[in-house]
């Protein structure tokens, strides 16, 4: 049988042949993940055609190097990342659409500040120069630098954000949201500060992570979950649900007993919509269930209002919510 990496590389250069295209087919259909890799391969690659087109040649060129090497796994994301300070996946085309910018860093360069907004309705993936894998969700931003080379890896978040850290026991890793900041070196957690809780909850996944505010520093251990209240400053250490706390980056949130209000305001973040609705009525109102991103508006709606029993309006860009008699 012909290298399959050999047919995949004329499949992404569009040079197949008939009798390559049936091999190429028959190979996807035999596994899930032979159907995820080509099908993410061929997102990355279209994405490196729509880049700066000086930069075109030259990536296209690393680009055919790297795909070999990163097939067998020869060589580190930090290897990769010699080619661009910063490697950015933007979920912009739609919710899972991909494009890339490839920022070029020259030994007289000096260290610049990034920032990385997603907007209402996006989702993210960033690579940050260090190799750190970060989900940035919707209504986020991200602010951070194009080189880690001072004492440690500073960042700073404003919305929600799960993280895969590059181990580095000689450089932390800290990602600041106001007064409070996550201390790690290599670790996955999440981290959700969007104003409206005034709770800033950070979700420990694997590895260790420090909560520091003022003069309190809290150790958090896989499986549980911070919350940090910014009125009182008083920090509440407990067991998390990684399903409901990280589930978003998946592409669906899930709730157990979550109030009704805070669902809403997600969806409006999800789908950039406004929700009216009464307040008073709902404030208390407290559902299980899970929403799906790929699943329409009208369908999440149609089963919340039969639990919480109210009519609905879906207009374009608002839905109002309406007490039934």
């Amino acid at each position: 049988m012909p290298d399959i990496k050999e047919i995949i590389e004329r499949y992404l250069h569009g040079v197949l042949s008939s009798d390559e295209e049936k091999i190429l087919l028959q190979w996807i259909k035999e596994k899930p993940e032979n159907r995820k890799l080509i099908f993410r391969e061929k997102d990355i690659w279209d994405s490196i055609q729509l880049a700066s087109p000086g930069l075109e040649e030259k990536t296209t060129t690393q680009w055919l190097y790297l795909q070999g090497k990163i097939r067998t796994k020869a060589i580190r994301l930090n290897e990769i990342l010699r080619y661009a300070a910063i490697f950015i996946i933007a979920l912009t085309l739609g919710f899972w659409g991909s494009y890339i910018f490839f920022t070029e860093k020259t030994d007289d360069q000096q260290v610049e500040y990034k920032e990385i907004e997603a907007t209402k309705g996006q989702v993210k993936e960033i690579f940050l120069a260090d190799g750190t894998h970060v989900w940035l969700n919707s209504d986020s931003k991200l602010s951070f630098p194009s080189d880690f080379s001072g004492e440690n890896r500073k960042i700073e978040l404003r919305g929600e954000a799960f993280f895969e850290v590059t181990a580095d026991t000689n450089k932390k890793f800290l990602v600041k949201t106001g007064n409070h900041t996550v201390e790690v070196t290599g670790t996955r957690f999440n981290v959700c500060e969007y104003p409206e809780s005034k709770i800033i909850e950070t979700t420990l996944e694997s590895g260790s992570v420090k909560i520091l505010t003022g003069n309190i520093i809290k150790d958090l251990i896989p499986g549980q979950k911070s919350g940090y209240n910014t009125e009182t400053a008083e920090i509440k250490i407990g067991e998390a649900d990684l399903d409901i706390n990280t589930s978003w980056k998946e592409g669906y949130y899930e709730f157990n007993d979550e109030l009704l209000p805070k669902v809403f305001k997600i969806i409006e973040r999800w789908w950039d919509v406004k929700i009216y609705y009464p307040e008073y009525k709902f404030k208390n109102e407290r559902i299980t269930g899970i929403i799906r991103k790929h699943k329409s508006l009208e369908h999440h709606f149609n089963v919340i209002s039969q639990l919480v029993n109210f009519d609905y309006v879906i207009e374009p860009d608002k839905i109002t919510v309406v007490v039934k008699d």
